[in-house]
């Protein structure tokens, strides 16, 4: 479970989050929505510890990100799998290499593990075939030219999927996505929707998913928050979502369905 509990930053005079409350459950898809520049990826970037509050806490299983030490946050962190906007793959680097380099950079340098995990996380997202099917003639030679491959090489909508399997190394407890169908065509992004959904059940993954997609919010959320003016202004499931009548969320959903229309 992940807890925030009045939660404050500002950057100088400006304010970004100004007493956020908020539960994620344990196995649950959350997704957090609202305007650019609202504070949503500065309130990611306090779970995993790279900012630090100036009121209030963070809590990761019950244990307080901000008085952690050194040592007990990167054992968090091994915990949490993060997919970054935009793919955010080493383009020098090789599919392989971008997909174990968290391990790697952990002083993991056993070969059949690191090709282990490698290909598990590959399969789990679609890239190769299921890894039960290890003994088949062609799995060898297909992870050999997908691995080799460079970020270049992919589609986007490939190069999304290598970057969650990037995420699932180390079999994380949570996953935390941050805008994953951005720049994306609707067949692609409903794609990685279904992913998400797909690894949230199979792997009882807890996801929070930052977004302002709301064709990805309608799909994939147990639960969604939306954040305004530094605080929460809405929290509940899809449908509570659809059905309120609070103005600020009626007329970001408005706003929404107006610019996909023109898109």
């Amino acid at each position: 479970m992940i807890e925030l509990k009045n939660l404050h930053k500002a950057f100088g005079s400006k304010q970004v989050l100004n007493g956020i409350n908020l539960t994620i459950p344990t196995g649950a898809t959350m997704c957090i929505i609202g305007k650019s520049g609202c504070g949503k990826s500065v309130l990611l970037k306090h779970i995993v510890g790279l900012l630090k509050q100036d009121q209030g806490d963070v809590l990761i299983d019950g244990k307080s990100v901000a008085t952690m030490s050194k040592h007990n946050l990167f054992t968090i962190r091994k915990k949490i799998g993060y997919v970054f906007q935009g793919a955010a793959l080493f383009d020098s680097m090789t599919v392989y290499q971008n997909v174990i380099i968290s391990l790697y950079e952990h002083g993991e340098r056993d070969q059949d593990i690191l090709n282990l995990e490698a290909r598990r996380a590959l399969a789990s997202v679609g890239l190769l075939p299921d890894f039960t099917e290890n003994g088949t003639p062609n799995f060898e030679k297909e992870c050999a030219i997908l691995s080799n491959k460079k970020p270049s090489d992919l589609s986007g909508g490939m190069k999304k999927r290598v970057s969650v399997a990037r995420a699932l190394v180390g079999s994380p407890d949570y996953i935390f996505y941050d805008e994953p169908t951005t720049g994306l065509d609707p067949v692609n992004s409903e794609q990685i929707d279904k992913l998400i959904l797909e690894l949230s059940k199979k792997l009882s993954i807890t996801s929070l998913v930052i977004t302002h997609d709301m064709f990805s919010v309608f799909n994939i959320a147990d639960h969604v928050a939306m954040l305004d003016k530094g605080l929460i202004c809405f929290e509940g499931d899809a449908h509570q979502l659809q059905s309120t009548e609070n103005p600020t969320v009626t007329e970001f959903i408005k706003r929404f369905r107006l610019e996909a229309r023109m898109q």
